[in-house]
């Protein structure tokens, strides 16, 4: 048992320690491609025009050209204010949603350990030895 239970461990840790990498063929148009770079104003255009973003703001009765005149009338300086605050906020979710997402996978992670007998965390739980 305690043979198997070292091997288990070094097979875990070989896993977790590897990385993989991926390798294929670069042409030279693509290596020296230069990236397109947008105003901020195109930028927050871009963003406003997006299918799941006019939805919103459609059920929120805002105009479409209303957005376009607002863009076309703001500063550059806010402009890159909101640019940027479009590439830097997360996709998805706030920060909460991945602390609970974490808290739940390690209290599962307890919970088969205690059950498989490795650790004794939770009064809850039956050792399977």
């Amino acid at each position: 048992m305690r043979i198997s239970k070292l091997f288990l461990s070094v097979i875990l840790s070989i896993l977790l320690l590897t990385q993989t990498s991926w390798a294929q063929m670069a042409s030279t148009e693509a290596l020296f491609e230069h990236p397109v770079t947008l105003s901020p104003k195109e930028k927050v255009m871009q963003f406003t025009a997006r299918n799941d973003v006019a939805k919103i703001l459609e059920q929120m009765d805002v105009d479409p050209k209303m957005i376009q005149k607002r863009v076309a009338s703001m500063t550059d300086e806010e402009a890159s204010q909101i640019a940027h605050k479009i590439d830097t906020m997360p996709a998805g979710s706030s920060a909460v949603g991945s602390l609970i997402g974490a808290v739940v996978f390690v209290f599962v992670l307890l919970v088969i350990t205690d059950i498989l007998g490795f650790t004794k965390v939770f009064d809850f739980t039956r050792s399977v030895r």
